[in-house]
């Protein structure tokens, strides 16, 4: 039970984020929300079954803020899928290395433009050149992500009842 997501939206049924399926459920029980979609797994106590919801909206607006994603490690593999740059293979987080397109040594900032997720063979390869200079061509150009409510969700876990929920992120 405790791998069930649900999308949260605001009163105007607008996505606020991702949260787990009981905390979604509590919600609707205190009364903040209401479910608006449901999965078919129920929880039981001795007089009553509760239907884990999949969608649920919160009875108020929710004042967005502009966020941006930091530029760390985590979120430059998480944009860049964990995937290397450079030889284009698929490793686990703990197999990646950060690489600057610029070196530091040459001037080359913390930035979502200069940071790409490279494997430990091919960042040795490049050392402190440029791409060019290394003779290594870059999968994709680095770039700053969208913010996404779905961001921490793996792409498995979206459920599909969702998509008629999520047309402003597309």
């Amino acid at each position: 039970m405790d791998n069930f997501k649900t999308l949260k939206l605001d009163s105007s049924f607008r996505p606020v984020e991702v949260i787990d399926a009981i905390e979604a459920l509590v919600l609707c029980l205190v009364g903040k929300a209401m479910a608006v979609e449901s999965y078919s797994e129920e929880i039981k106590t001795v007089t009553e079954k509760f239907k884990l919801p999949s969608v649920i909206a919160l009875k108020t607006i929710v004042k967005f803020r502009l966020t941006t994603i930091p530029c760390k490690r985590q979120n430059v593999i998480w944009r860049d899928n964990s995937q290397c740059q450079y030889c284009a293979n698929y490793f686990m987080q703990d197999k990646l290395t950060i690489d600057h397109v610029l070196p530091r040594s040459k001037g080359g900032k913390n930035t979502w433009h200069n940071l790409v997720t490279a494997c430990k063979k091919c960042n040795q390869r490049k050392g402190s050149r440029t791409p060019e200079q290394a003779n290594m061509r870059l999968l994709r150009k680095p770039y700053r992500p969208k913010t996404s409510i779905l961001r921490t969700v793996k792409k498995t876990d979206i459920n599909p009842i969702w998509e008629d929920y999520l047309w402003n992120l597309a």
